[in-house]
């Protein structure tokens, strides 16, 4: 790796590539009234361990704790319009790609590939409406442990912090880890983060698929992204070097309804809802692969939960060949949004993301009593290009129907946006039976609310931090 392409872990903000494994979380969004106020905000925030209030936390920040993950971290992104209130030129915006200066409420068709259509169409979201408040900033305090005490007063801190500047707190949106770590829909979560090149790790757990170059996720530096360039393109390297993109997004789930659908066709098609819940998702709930224990009767183990791909490769030729999807539908969830060595309109292992979401609202119970009851999942896809990483996958990956076996006529049967007379799901089975095609897959997710920020690095920040007129 050239020495100007090397990681510098001191100038990026933590849980862009190196996550922080929070127990809660607390997201701000923030009305800034001008220049002044913003670029102030800007300067108190700097990285500094002497203050008071939280400050952005540095990627190295464990590092120079000898391996002792801080208690908090702090994640500050701005969106356009933030970029533009606190004083970056139009000259310079012009240079930002087109979707993240037009956010992902533009009123588009791109919008409607997304899903953000419906029940999900932008003027219904409580974050980032067209008609709402113009959301410049985002905030974002992660708490390692399991401490609400010590996220309120941090919170409460940095919202001091914020009124003293000047600037407006539009809205608040809290997040906890589920017990297991798992998704309100009872999965197991954050198995097949991205491996990024540089990045330190605890240790080596095998994958099959490489790692990633810095540059699929970070800008300037010399990095190289999949397409061997640079996503920084003609931004000014003092504001972009080492920055990221986020699309931030608050994801409610209809976990009543995933529940109810799984118990009918247990009951319907004689094939145990465990392993509906599997076929739709791809893995089993513990997190198993079911191209590694695809009658739920082997533990694929700890080390092994990300160690498969779907057909043989160049890289691993010996491999099990699944291209029919029997062991894992070609349509389910972790299948269609990382195809792996599949060449789906692209690179093999392309496209990738880095998800730091967390869930929100109460642990799934069980009963009808709970379809009032609002849950979901918060936080941000983290990627190098808004358009050709989480817009793709999404809106192409997630929604466009193919006009391949089991994929012809379908959509993403988990976070899908399924049309109004109901989605499609195909389950190949093993023995003389027919294909068992699911037709009543409703939607599942809903959009509540979403912007897209810029996260500079902590160089971009002291840039950022400098303009103050």
């Amino acid at each position: 790796m050239p020495e100007s392409s090397m990681l510098n872990l001191s100038d990026l903000q933590a849980n862009i590539v190196r996550g922080y494994s929070a127990q809660l979380a607390r997201h701000f969004a923030i009305s800034l009234p001008d220049a002044v106020s913003g670029t102030r905000l800007l300067q108190d925030l700097l990285p500094d361990r002497a203050q008071s209030w939280p400050t952005v936390t540095v990627a190295d920040a464990w590092q120079r704790a000898g391996g002792q993950k801080p208690r908090y971290c702090l994640m500050v992104g701005l969106t356009s319009a933030g970029l533009a209130k606190v004083g970056v030129p139009p000259s310079t915006l012009d240079h930002f790609p087109k979707r993240f200066v037009e956010g992902p409420a533009r009123p588009t068709d791109i919008v409607k590939r997304l899903g953000d259509d419906g029940p999900s169409d932008p003027s219904f979201w409580i974050l980032g409406a067209p008609e709402g408040p113009e959301v410049h900033m985002m905030l974002s305090l992660f708490i390692h442990e399991d401490d609400p005490e010590f996220l309120d007063v941090n919170a409460s801190a940095l919202a001091e912090k914020v009124h003293r500047h000047g600037a407006s707190i539009l809205s608040s949106h809290d997040a906890k880890a589920l017990p297991g770590n798992k998704v309100h829909f009872g999965f197991r979560d954050s198995i097949a983060q991205p491996r990024i090149k540089g990045v330190p790790r605890k240790s080596e757990i095998p994958d099959m698929q490489p790692e990633c170059n810095p540059g699929e996720f970070l800008l300037g530096n010399g990095y190289q992204n999949q397409y061997d360039g640079n996503f920084l393109g003609d931004i000014p390297p003092e504001l972009g070097t080492n920055g990221s993109y986020g699309a931030f997004r608050i994801l409610q789930q209809d976990v009543v309804s995933f529940e109810k659908l799984i118990e009918e066709t247990e009951r319907r098609y004689a094939i145990d809802k465990e392993e509906v819940a599997a076929k739709l998702m791809g893995r089993w709930r513990d997190g198993t692969p079911l191209e590694l224990s695809p009658n739920g009767d082997t533990e694929a183990g700890e080390i092994r939960l990300n160690d498969f791909d779907y057909a043989p490769s160049a890289s691993h030729p010996s491999y099990f060949d699944d291209s029919s999807g029997l062991r894992c539908p070609i349509g389910s969830h972790i299948r269609r949004m990382n195809p792996r060595s599949g060449r789906v309109m692209g690179q093999p292992h392309s496209r990738r993301m880095i998800r730091r979401s967390m869930p929100y609202g109460p642990e799934y119970k069980g009963g009808d009593d709970e379809c009032s009851i609002e849950r979901g999942l918060i936080g941000y896809f983290i990627v190098g290009d808004l358009e050709m990483q989480y817009e793709f996958v999404v809106a192409t990956w997630g929604n466009l129907d193919y006009s391949q076996a089991g994929l012809r006529g379908t959509r993403d049967p988990i976070i899908g946006a399924q049309p109004v007379e109901k989605g499609k799901f195909v389950i190949r089975t093993n023995d003389t039976r027919d294909p068992i095609v699911l037709n009543d897959l409703p939607r599942w997710v809903t959009t509540r609310g979403s912007v897209y920020c810029f996260f500079p690095g902590i160089a971009g920040l002291n840039f950022l931090a400098s303009l103050a007129p």
